[in-house]
């Protein structure tokens, strides 16, 4: 089987959890001899053309097409416009080459895919993966409201017209059900996923005093702002420790022992050894997909404390965590007090928990099995 899979970049070409999802898709396609025609692009210093981060029995499953993200200015429409135009461009390739038996398309670059099939263009199945569908949940500010009303006919458009359309679950899909009624019956749940050199096997340990961490961005959507003024009150108050780690701009750093900004890593290495010594990991997200760092502090062995947005709650609940509303720094305060005074043995169970729930439901191994699965049938009732 030839699966075309469409994405704006694959880790470690490119930064992010879409792009980490698109890199171990194709890894694990090519490791169970499905070949992937790769079409992607690169921000980064390394060759692109060497796919140096697949083993050589890999690359024999992979063909990678390289392209350029085109760029067209700032006016308020150029994303829109950028976005069709590379989907063009991918598939003005897509149309020289060997016949695939499926389209996985990643975001919008299976726009004007969409709009050929629709326009009696003879093309095979067509999955869509929206990785987020954040213009659907709680947002905040201006911004928010204009991206919506952007982007929101688009999401209609291709949610409407492709084949059918992947969903991570929980509240992905519930998401989905209630604003676009029309694809519910195209749903297929196939959740996010982890490597088992992820997996903590040690002696999971309380540390005195409790550890927190954060991983990610500064930006409004993942919530730093509320969980930075709630560290702020709790200072002081109570013995613990809180890491960063990801690019916080120096302004918005508190100037306290109990504080540690690590920076960007890289390094997945230097990611999993501070996790692992963490108790409770905190994502007090606005909107979400399934985010790979949760999973990714689950095979840490961290407890973890969310907000119940997108699909979190498919990783997320009483066994292994704690789930809050999102833009509430009440919430926030309320329950990493209720946590710094929590029985140790508590967050021990929730800990343990974290790491059975990975390898019981989230691990690649298991996951492409599902993809394939999915895929084969949908191939078979075309």
């Amino acid at each position: 089987m030839r699966i075309a899979l469409l994405t704006d970049g694959i880790w470690p070409y490119r930064i992010g959890g879409m792009q980490k999802h698109s890199y171990y898709l194709v890894k694990y396609f090519a490791q169970r001899g499905i070949y992937v025609d790769l079409y992607h692009m690169n921000d980064s210093a390394y060759d692109i053309n060497k796919l140096e981060f697949f083993t050589e029995e890999e690359k024999k499953f992979v063909t990678p097409f390289v392209f350029e993200f085109p760029n067209k200015g700032k006016w308020p429409w150029h994303y829109l416009q950028e976005s069709y135009l590379h989907s063009k461009t991918m598939y003005d390739e897509f149309v020289k080459q060997k016949p695939v038996d499926f389209i996985y398309s990643k975001g919008y670059t299976g726009w004007y895919f969409i709009k050929q099939k629709q326009a009696g263009k003879k093309l095979p199945p067509i999955g869509l993966r929206l990785h987020g569908y954040e213009i659907f949940q709680q947002g905040s500010g201006a911004i928010n409201m204009y991206r919506k009303y952007l982007y929101l006919p688009l999401m209609k458009y291709l949610n409407n017209k492709a084949d059918f359309v992947y969903s991570y679950g929980g509240g992905i899909t519930a998401i989905i059900k209630n604003n676009l009624p029309q694809t519910a019956n195209k749903i297929i749940e196939v959740p996010a996923a982890i490597e088992p050199a992820w997996v903590y096997e040690n002696n999971i340990a309380i540390n005195k005093p409790l550890r927190f961490a954060f991983l990610g961005r500064y930006e409004i959507r993942k919530g730093v702002k509320e969980l930075s003024a709630v560290l702020k009150n709790l200072i002081g108050k109570y013995d613990f420790e809180f890491n960063f780690i990801g690019p916080i701009p120096n302004e918005f750093k508190i100037n306290s022992p109990q504080i540690k900004y690590h920076g960007s890593i890289s390094d997945a290495n230097k990611i999993k050894s501070i996790l692992q010594g963490t108790d409770v990991f905190v994502l007090p997200s606005h909107s979400e997909g399934m985010p790979n760092v949760i999973l990714e502090a689950m095979a840490s062995g961290c407890a973890i404390l969310a907000t119940d947005v997108g699909a979190v709650n498919v990783m997320v609940g009483d066994d292994n965590g704690w789930l809050i509303p999102p833009i509430n720094e009440n919430a926030i305060e309320q329950k990493v007090t209720e946590i710094l005074k929590s029985d140790a043995k508590l967050i021990e169970n929730k800990k343990i928990n974290s790491i059975k729930k990975v390898k019981q439901n989230f691990m690649w191994n298991e996951v492409i099995l599902k993809e394939i699965q999915v895929i084969k049938a949908r191939v078979k009732s075309e």
